[in-house]
């Protein structure tokens, strides 16, 4: 297995064949990498074309001339900051491209969902992907397309492409593959009603919860299932631990808490249903204190309330702006760039454009696995 510098060193010397992972491309850019042997030979014995660079396959191919690797680099992980410019609609494109995008989740729920007949969402308030990087859970980077922040996060998940849409992930599994019976539970506290209305706006059961054993209870006693069941949880993750706090979170125990409560949810699925579905993500990523460099930079002379967006027609160089479904223009600011210094109580901030802001996991578990 070859890494990405033996690559390179090998690719220097003369051509090579490697199946490339997803990304590769933003480590490899003083290549040219071509998808085929075919395709590198139809410029390689053309008189008037002109190599500007070393050559890469991307190819599962074997050739007599080409040496052939076996890639084993991992290429979504904190080096991404430095080979993204995550202002650029030119790489935010080619992350859309390459990676699941979470506007893309409830089609993707849609499509795994056969002879199943319970199915779970749990949708966590802040989760990186780097949180469970690593861990005994196999996750699947998701990138965020648009603004990291909790409101159009949730609605992405929910509704999808039309994340403003009447037809949510339940309503669409509902008349697709007839799940009759709902369930939903939230940790919405006040001032989120709006939010929490329209993300259960097809479902008839509604459960505000102050703790995870109170999902576990519930599902419990809804042995035995007498019809396809999908249930929705909206449960708190990182986000309430970045802000405003004295003292700096425990965020490996937050992390782990919720690897827990996913186990739970886990055990009890296996005693209501031989066929079950659990999935799991998160609205967004957190973009922590010690994540930035010692001296970020600070791109806006005005003060502005969030320190990784804007709000309003302000134009930054150093972000990327997304309009809403109303016209509003929102600038969420490229790594690792601020709109002001973060005040001694925020740990973690959130709103703009990173790899730990806009890449969150998607954990798919079933009967089959153990957690």
């Amino acid at each position: 297995m070859a890494y990405f510098e033996e690559i390179k060193e090998r690719a220097h010397q003369h051509p090579v064949i490697v199946s490339l992972p997803k990304l590769a491309q933003f480590y490899l850019e003083e290549f040219n990498i071509y998808s085929s042997v075919d395709d590198f030979e139809t410029d390689l014995y053309d008189p008037d074309h002109l190599f500007q660079n070393d050559v890469i396959i991307d190819a599962d191919e074997h050739h007599p001339d080409f040496a052939r690797l076996s890639c084993d680099e991992e290429t979504v992980k904190p080096r991404l900051n430095t080979v993204v410019d995550w202002a650029t609609n030119t790489d935010y494109q080619r992350l859309k491209n390459e990676l699941l995008v979470q506007s893309q989740i409830k089609e993707h729920i849609l499509d795994s969902v056969s002879s199943e007949d319970l199915v779970i969402l749990i949708i966590v308030d802040g989760l990186s992907f780097e949180s469970v990087r690593g861990t005994a859970v196999d996750a699947k980077p998701v990138f965020v397309d648009g603004i990291s922040t909790t409101e159009p996060g949730y609605r992405r998940v929910i509704y999808g492409e039309g994340q403003y849409s009447p037809t949510s992930v339940y309503a669409d599994l509902l008349d697709a593959k007839r799940f009759y019976n709902d369930l939903a539970f939230t940790y919405w506290e006040r001032g989120g009603e709006d939010l929490s209305t329209d993300l259960h706006s097809s479902m008839s059961s509604v459960t505000r919860i102050s703790s995870f054993t109170q999902v576990v209870d519930d599902l419990r006693e809804e042995y035995p299932l007498e019809e396809k069941t999908f249930v929705q949880i909206t449960r708190m993750g990182l986000d309430q631990d970045s802000h405003n706090r004295k003292e700096e979170p425990n965020k490996s125990a937050v992390v782990q808490d919720i690897l827990d409560d996913l186990g739970k949810i886990h055990e009890t699925a296996n005693k209501l249903s031989d066929q079950f579905r659990i999935f799991l993500t998160a609205d967004h990523g957190i973009l922590w204190r010690d994540q930035l460099p010692p001296e970020p930079s600070i791109v806006c002379e005005d003060y502005h309330p969030h320190a990784r967006f804007v709000e309003g027609g302000i134009s930054i160089k150093e972000g990327r702006t997304i309009f809403d479904r109303n016209g509003t223009k929102t600038t969420g600011l490229g790594y690792p760039h601020l709109t002001r210094k973060l005040a001694n109580t925020e740990w973690g901030v959130h709103g703009g454009f990173s790899y730990y802001e806009s890449i969150v996991p998607l954990i798919e578990v079933t009967e089959d696995d153990t957690l």
